[in-house]
């Protein structure tokens, strides 16, 4: 295998090169992209209705089977260049709606349960998300991929850079939702816990999420796999980032509990997030922003801020985009969470109303900041109007799942899904995994369509049924 002049293998940079250097799509062809889910949703639920009346579902195997392929397969299709540029899903989405309008409907609207912590449509986006994730990380290793969907580079819209944003996003909804009831905001501060005993949970959530993520920081470059370096940094990935925000959430909580009810009218949560993004998009707008896209990866002799400790200087400069993307995805988590409990901590008369506006006011911030204030949306900096797109996109997706879910009368979250909603991180994990061991076995690079599609198949088949798998374990442990 020839090798570059740095002695690592000319592959490595090939890949390396294959997924660096985008400038990625529009905000409306990813939102087009996601309506995959609320449509194949209601696709699923008349296939599923169907087969139930007709006697066909005694079978799990049956349902699981439908759900496949009415959800999962479109899923598939949307992040393929088997889709031409907006015409494609286009086509798709109308065939799916055309196909849902013909079966027979005997379905009752339905409301959310108001004492369902975890209510269906917020269960469904959220392992949406999680399949949607598992086929991108290693759909764009293929050229079946299209280039436009890649992490933007510099700045735009990216189907990637959603990825790690609405982990955090759904962490923060779920949160809220556990812990609100009909809109009191205050309802998840009653607990008083001491600080001790907040920095043991803190440490608690941490532990994990630093091993995994020197796990695969060495894994990386014991196996040389290639890199995105403007991604995260020389040395970071977003396990590093979920454990500061994850930590910062423990102690933030603790916190605002020793405030007791004095403030609890305050929405915290967003005055915080916009206090800290405010100063760092001034920073990123004052020069930052060029820092972090064009400086070197090391320190130069003449540095003046922190030269008296190079070794710090130079970990920053290496792990800039990482390191300071935290105060981002923190500010995007208290936000997630104070959305969370004005749209689904409310009675269920409520949320759907509350789901619109809400994304309507939240479109047109980030329009503001990027046409009125001429703010380019930065994955790479997670600046302010990249959070506030981040959370209008899931907000919108969430608030068309629920339509769908409550003018369907679903009360369940289909098979697949509701597996890998319970098992997400696990999931997640293997499908890395399997994403490294496909990558060290197959030429991604020069892969046909018909080749790409058939891996990439089997590879979303295996994550499920890797979910289903441990239903089964966890089930068969809990009978014993």
């Amino acid at each position: 295998m020839s090798s570059n002049n740095d002695g690592t293998p000319r592959k490595y940079h090939d890949k390396e090169a294959f997924v660096t250097g985008h400038s990625g799509t529009t905000a409306h062809e990813i939102l087009l992209l996601c309506l995959v889910v609320p449509i194949g949703l209601h696709f699923y639920n008349k296939l599923h209705t169907l087969a139930g009346r007709s006697h066909v579902t005694s079978s799990v195997w049956v349902g699981i089977a439908i759900e496949f392929m009415t959800l999962m397969v479109p899923m598939l299709l949307m992040q393929t260049e088997l889709l031409p540029y907006v015409r494609g899903p286009l086509i798709l989405l109308m065939e799916m709606l055309i196909f849902a309008s013909v079966v027979p409907n005997n379905t009752t609207p339905t409301q959310d349960d108001d004492n369902n912590r975890r209510p269906a449509f917020l269960s469904i986006h959220r392992s949406s998300v999680y399949i949607l994730t598992t086929i991108a990380i290693l759909a764009v290793d293929f050229p079946i991929f299209p280039r436009r969907f890649c992490k933007t580079e510099v700045g735009g819209y990216g189907w990637m850079d959603l990825g790690a944003a609405s982990f955090i996003i759904i962490a923060g909804l779920t949160s809220a939702a556990s812990s609100s009831s009909y809109g009191d905001a205050s309802t998840s501060n009653q607990t008083s816990v001491k600080s001790i005993a907040s920095w043991k949970r803190a440490m608690k959530k941490c532990t994990p999420l630093i091993v995994i993520g020197f796990v695969r920081l060495t894994t990386n470059k014991g196996l040389e796999y290639q890199e995105h370096v403007s991604e995260y940094g020389v040395h970071w990935n977003f396990f590093f980032t979920l454990c500061f925000v994850e930590g910062f959430m423990v102690l933030w909580r603790s916190r605002k509990n020793s405030l007791g009810n004095t403030f609890s009218s305050i929405p915290f949560d967003g005055v915080v997030a916009i206090m800290l993004m405010i100063p760092y998009q001034i920073y990123l707008s004052g020069g930052g922003q060029d820092f972090i896209e064009n400086g070197d990866r090391k320190c130069s002799s003449d540095t003046s801020w922190l030269s008296s400790l190079p070794n710090i200087c130079n970990i920053f400069a290496a792990n800039r985009e990482g390191i300071l993307g935290v105060v981002g995805y923190w500010s995007l988590r208290l936000l997630s969470e104070e959305v969370g409990r004005y749209c689904l901590g409310c009675k269920s008369s409520l949320k759907q109303q509350r789901l619109i506006t809400t994304s309507i006011a939240l479109w047109t911030v980030h329009l503001t900041m990027v046409i009125g204030l001429g703010i380019t949306n930065s994955r790479r900096s997670t600046n302010f109007p990249f959070i506030i797109w981040a959370l209008a996109h899931n907000i919108t997706i969430l608030c068309l799942i629920r339509f769908v879910v409550t003018a369907d009368g679903m009360t369940d979250v289909p098979h697949i899904l509701n597996v890998v909603n319970r098992f997400g991180l696990v999931v997640f994990l293997t499908s890395n995994i399997f994403t490294g061991l496909v990558n060290l076995s197959v030429d991604t690079l020069h892969s046909s369509n018909g080749k790409s599609l058939a891996v990439l198949s089997v590879y979303l088949a295996s994550v499920c049924g890797i979910a289903l798998l441990l239903e089964r374990i966890a089930h068969k442990a809990k009978s014993d």
